[in-house]
């Protein structure tokens, strides 16, 4: 496992606190699994033949990723 450090806005860092304490995870997990929900939505975004969509589906594909 890597290291890494973030700066986070104060609301988002509050929010992200309420989170991990409702869940019963640490923060550190909330970002985890946060993290690694974004990047599998991301990958499943680009394997994603954006020739054989339409141009309505690839701006929804393109803004889920955002």
């Amino acid at each position: 496992m890597s290291d890494i450090s973030v700066t986070l806005d104060k609301n988002l860092f509050v929010k992200l606190q309420a989170i991990a304490e409702k869940s019963g995870r640490s923060i550190d997990e909330c970002l985890d699994l946060a993290l690694s929900e974004y990047i599998e939505n991301y990958e499943d975004i680009y394997k994603t033949d954006f020739n054989a969509v339409s141009a309505l589906e690839r701006s929804f594909f393109l803004a889920v990723g955002e």
